[in-house]
C-alpha cells in the first residue's frame, strides 16, 4: 500500500509499505480522511515534541476515519462495512491507569503518529476493533476524522467544571480552540474572550462562540481581558495554543480561585510557569492528555449539528499531496484552519 512518510524535517515522501494484516481482536481500516493536527506539525517541522524524537521514517496522522473491510477472528464482524471514527491511542487495558479509567496516560499506550508508531497518512490500518466508532449517515469522513480533535475538546471543557453563567477565555482559536469555545458554550459558559495571533482565525472564533474575539499580536490579552472584566479575571482559561508563553497567560487572566486548562502543546520540553501567580490566587490548574471516553460524545454533538465540524476543513489534499498539505498549515497560508487527507 502507500504511505506518506517524515523522512526528515519538512521532508515527506509517497512510498510502498506493506499493507496491515489484522490480529485477532482488531479491524482493518480503509482510511479515507486523516486530519493535519497541531502535533503533527511539530513533528514535521522539528522532528520532535520535547523529549519524543523521531528517529527513523514514520507515517505522522492520529486524526483518521475509514471503512471497515475486515475483522480479525475476535473482533465484531458487525463493523465489516462500517464507516467509522477511530480513536486513535490504544492503551494497554491492563494497567493500574487502565483499570482506574485513566487509559489516556497509560505508559504502554500506542499512539500513532507518534515515535515509533507507523500513524494513519496511508491507505490501510490494523487497529484494535473496540476503538472504531460507527458514525451517522448524515456525518461524511472528513467531518469524522475531526472526531479526534472535538473529542480533545470535549475533555477540555470537562476538565474545568463548568458552571452555567461562567466567563471564560480560550487562547488560540485554531480548530482545538474553535472546537473548545463551541463545546464551552454549550456546557454554560455566558461570556467567552478568545485570542489568536492571526486575525482571520480571530474573525473565525466570533462565528464559532467568542463573544468577544481580539489580536493578542494587537492588543495586550491580560490587559485587555482584566479590562473587559473589570479587574476581576474569567472563571476559567482554556489555553489551547502552540506557545510556551499562553500558560503564563492564562494564570494571569483567571481570577482569584479560578481554574485553567493546558491543552495546547508548545513542542518544548521545558518552559517558564508563573508559580508565584498561580499559587498566590489558589489557582486549579489541570493538563488534558487527548481524551478518554469522549468519542460517542462527541460523535453525538457534531451528528445532532450541536457542535459544527465541517467548516473547520478548509482544505483538502490527496495523499501523494501530503507535503503540501503539510506546507501549508506551517505557513498558516489561504486562511488554513483544518487541512484534510483525502483518499
Amino acid at each position: 500500500m502507500k504511505a506518506a512518510k517524515w523522512f526528515a524535517p519538512r521532508d515527506i515522501r509517497l512510498v510502498d509499505v506493506e499493507k496491515p494484516v489484522p490480529k485477532p481482536h482488531e479491524a482493518l481500516v480503509r482510511v479515507r480522511s486523516t486530519g493535519v493536527c497541531g502535533s503533527d506539525l511539530h513533528y514535521y517541522e522539528e522532528g520532535r515534541i520535547g523529549s519524543t524524537v523521531i528517529t527513523e521514517p514514520i507515517a505522522l496522522g492520529h486524526e483518521y476515519a475509514g471503512v471497515v473491510e475486515g475483522v480479525g477472528a475476535e473482533a465484531d464482524p458487525g463493523l465489516v462495512g462500517k464507516r467509522v471514527a477511530v480513536e486513535p491511542g490504544i492503551p494497554c487495558l491492563e494497567c493500574e491507569w487502565c483499570r482506574k479509567g485513566h487509559y489516556n496516560v497509560c505508559l504502554d499506550l500506542q499512539f500513532p503518529g507518534g515515535p515509533p508508531y507507523d500513524g494513519a497518512l496511508c491507505e490501510y490500518v490494523a487497529v484494535h476493533a473496540g476503538f472504531c466508532f460507527p458514525i451517522p449517515d448524515s456525518m461524511d469522513l472528513p467531518a469524522a476524522a475531526m472526531m479526534e480533535p472535538l473529542a480533545v475538546a470535549v475533555h477540555t471543557v470537562e476538565l474545568a467544571h463548568v458552571r452555567p453563567g461562567e466567563t471564560a477565555a480560550v487562547l488560540g482559536l485554531g480548530p482545538i480552540g474553535l472546537l473548545t469555545a463551541q463545546v464551552a458554550k454549550l456546557a454554560g459558559i455566558q461570556h467567552l474572550f478568545g485570542t489568536d495571533l492571526l486575525d482571520y482565525r480571530v474573525e473565525c472564533g466570533k462565528r464559532h462562540g467568542a463573544d468577544f474575539a481580539f489580536n493578542a499580536a494587537a492588543m495586550d490579552t491580560v490587559e485587555t481581558i482584566m479590562r473587559e472584566t473589570d479587574g476581576r479575571g474569567v472563571d476559567v482559561a482554556f489555553d489551547c495554543a502552540r506557545s510556551a508563553e499562553t500558560p503564563g497567560i492564562a494564570c494571569r487572566i483567571v481570577r482569584p480561585a479560578g481554574r485553567g486548562v493546558l491543552t495546547g502543546i508548545s513542542g518544548q520540553r521545558d518552559g517558564v510557569f508563573p508559580v508565584d501567580v498561580a499559587r498566590r490566587k489558589e489557582l486549579t490548574l489541570t493538563w488534558c492528555r487527548r481524551f478518554r471516553f469522549n468519542y460517542p460524545t462527541a460523535i453525538g454533538l457534531a451528528g445532532s449539528g450541536k457542535v459544527d465540524v465541517r467548516s473547520l476543513v478548509t482544505h483538502s489534499f490527496p495523499l501523494e499531496r501530503t507535503g503540501e498539505a503539510f506546507e501549508l498549515v506551517s505557513d498558516a497560508g489561504d486562511n488554513v484552519l483544518k487541512v484534510s487527507i483525502d483518499q
